[in-house]
């Protein structure tokens, strides 16, 4: 299945047929023209019964013939180990049934922590009023959930949950508070009500109640040692080659962004090698984002080595500051959740136009690779694991040789090291209050917590610091992908490949001086993908980052809205006197965050959509839900 939606009435009542219309036209453009309409009783199924790749066999829900029955959507990655559980092979069989086989063959609920991809799945268990949604590790794939009195709700996608309420629910002031600074927890979404699986976790849903499990966690994993460099090189090419292969698996062709770095670089290289090889995928094509405006951005010459490595040349896009404002002026249209203010503008078009002509199933990207492979060089999580164990003669040693790369006072790396174990200093909530001035007085001392960027501070007893730090990562890096705006328009996807689960495991898990070491940031990787990656691409130093043009970007977007009334300072979020001062201060060049600010004006536009139905009601259909004067409540962060 490409998506799925059910809505159970626990009192047994029947689902009204106009509702289960409306989820039906709300599903049908994420899910693809043939979807079905599954009932029975009080409750209703809607799916698609037919998806693209394995999936093409009948997906259509037995309900009389299988119990408990499961719903499943995403890429399945290691479909042979999960097929055995139940002794079948799984040549024959789509993912969904390979799933079903192994549900009712694994004791408990075990199968969660054995699923490799990215996921989610519906566990319907109608005769025990149970109801089991989960996750997977990443939270790469979407998962929503809305309980109100004796019915539940759930949907890969939000929209149609938020449409089919009866009005546009209340939002939720956690999330967007988070949303403006940072990114929120990956289980909240913008409505107070509606909620979102944890990843790497399931949710058990009964008529008694709901609770939350985790199933799986990075911090539970083990060490791996190796004696020698070239053993963990080996290793490193293996996970790698395995997480790119189980992302080009496709009949359709696919598309990889490569911006010249190291991460999309080695992505595009390991799939081309893999490819040559007979890996199944119809084609692999590139796309690289420059800035005709910004000299200092050097994307493109750098792009050009992969792509003279190839043989192809790629599609190139110009996002300068002349692309990024839309020219339709300030658009609004409806959106379940809040995006970036770029996504009408001349840049994002393009790459919404070279998806549709080309047919792209998925777009690979390179997230993840800082935060995974060494790209920021730092020598706290290497110092705090040799604190932690007591190997102070190497920590001494260590903390004096990455003293000397950075140039720095042996005692200030120590106290970086020694400051990881200590709690966050008391100053972060002044430091808030003063970056926030444009926010309204209420909802900036309401939601001090999180108006800043989350600070990692380790445990001495336990995982190792690194382990710790890469942990919380991921958790960084989930909320960033669960704030990803789903169009209905474009049915294509995003892999990860650096994102893997067994990859994240094995970089987690070995020495962090493996990943960086002084001098050499991305050690592991400039190792082990020599001869693989161009040599100009492995030795680059790190990418120049490019704010310039955002000023410009805010500069037109705020003179649109300056002369008219903001829906978010009626819902008590900002102050438009303040925020019209900070915007000006911008524009100076003064010491201003830009990217909040873009964010606040994202938000918006977004406001300003809400009232806009995502489907247009048919004949026999539902009305979509009517707006809401008052959207936020006076909601405190719990």
């Amino acid at each position: 299945m490409r998506a799925f939606f059910g809505i159970w009435n626990f009192d047994g009542k029947p689902v009204s047929p106009f509702l289960t219309a409306r989820a039906h036209a709300l599903l049908r453009p994420f899910a693809g023209p043939r979807t079905a309409i599954t009932q029975n009783g009080s409750l209703v199924v809607v799916s698609d019964t037919v998806a693209p790749g394995r999936e093409s066999a009948s997906a259509v829900p037995d309900w009389d013939r299988v119990a408990p029955n499961i719903l499943w959507c995403g890429r399945l990655d290691n479909r042979a180990e999960i097929a055995a559980i139940s002794g079948r092979k799984p040549d024959l069989l789509t993912d969904q049934q390979i799933i079903q086989l192994a549900y009712q063959g694994c004791p408990g609920d075990g199968i969660f922590s054995r699923l490799l991809g990215d996921w989610a799945l519906a566990v319907v268990r109608q005769p025990d009023q149970e109801l089991i949604l989960g996750r997977d590790f990443l939270g790469v794939r979407p998962l929503f959930y809305r309980i109100h009195g004796a019915t539940v709700t759930w949907s890969t996608h939000l929209a149609p949950v938020v449409l089919l309420a009866d009005a546009i629910p209340a939002l939720s002031e956690p999330y967007l508070a988070a949303w403006l600074s940072f990114f929120p927890e990956s289980h909240l979404t913008p409505y107070r009500d509606i909620l979102c699986v944890p990843p790497a976790s399931f949710i058990r849903i009964t008529p008694n109640g709901t609770s939350s499990q985790t199933y799986w966690t990075l911090e539970s994993a083990k060490p791996v040692r190796y004696r020698t460099d070239q053993e963990y090189e080996e290793h490193f090419r293996a996970v790698l080659r395995e997480s790119v292969a189980r992302r080009i698996q496709s009949e359709a062709p696919l598309l990889a962004e490569l911006s010249g770095g190291m991460d999309s670089s080695s992505i595009v290289c390991v799939a081309d090698d893999l490819l040559a090889n007979g890996t199944a995928a119809s084609r692999l094509d590139t796309v690289t984002y420059f800035d005709s405006e910004e000299p200092n951005w050097d994307e493109l010459p750098c792009a050009a080595k992969v792509e003279e490595t190839r043989g192809r040349i790629g599609h190139h896009i110009d996002v300068g500051p002349a692309q990024s404002t839309a020219q339709d002026g300030f658009a609004a249209g409806f959106s379940p959740v809040p995006g970036p203010l770029a996504t009408t503008s001349p840049a994002a078009q393009a790459f919404n136009r070279i998806i549709s002509e080309n047919r792209y199933a998925a777009v690979l990207s390179g997230l993840g690779g800082d935060e995974l492979l060494g790209g920021i060089p730092t020598p706290v999580p290497e110092l705090a694991d040799l604190l932690a164990r007591l190997h102070l003669l190497t920590f001494l040693r260590r903390s004096f040789d990455w003293a000397l790369a950075k140039r720095k006072p042996i005692a200030g790396v120590w106290r970086s090291a020694c400051a990881s174990f200590l709690p966050p200093s008391a100053g972060g909530s002044s430091l808030a209050e003063r970056h926030w001035t444009w926010l309204a007085p209420g909802f900036r001392a309401r939601n001090l917590d999180r108006l800043s960027v989350p600070s990692v501070r380790f445990r001495f007893l336990g995982p190792l610091p690194s382990l710790q730090a890469n942990a919380a990562a991921m958790e960084a890096l989930s909320r960033q992908i669960s704030c990803a705006p789903v169009s209905a328009e474009r049915c294509y996807e995003w892999r990860y490949p650096l994102l893997d689960r067994d990859l994240v495991t094995f970089c987690s898990c070995i020495p962090r001086e493996q990943l960086v070491r002084p001098n050499q940031r991305r050690s592991l990787m400039r190792r082990a993908l020599a001869g693989i990656v161009p040599a100009e691409i492995l030795e680059r130093k790190r990418k120049a980052y490019v704010s310039r043009g955002l000023v410009k970007v805010l500069a037109a977007q705020w003179e649109i809205l300056r002369n008219t009334p903001l829906k978010s300072e009626a819902a008590g979020i900002v102050n438009t006197a303040s925020l019209s001062l900070c915007v000006d201060r911008a524009k100076q060049g003064r010491d201003v965050r830009i990217l909040p600010l873009l964010r606040a004006l994202a938000l918006e536009q977004w406001l300003r959509g809400l009232e806009m139905p995502a489907v247009p009601p048919r004949s026999g259909e539902l009305p979509p839900p009517a707006g809401r004067q008052e959207l936020l409540g006076r909601e405190r962060p719990t």
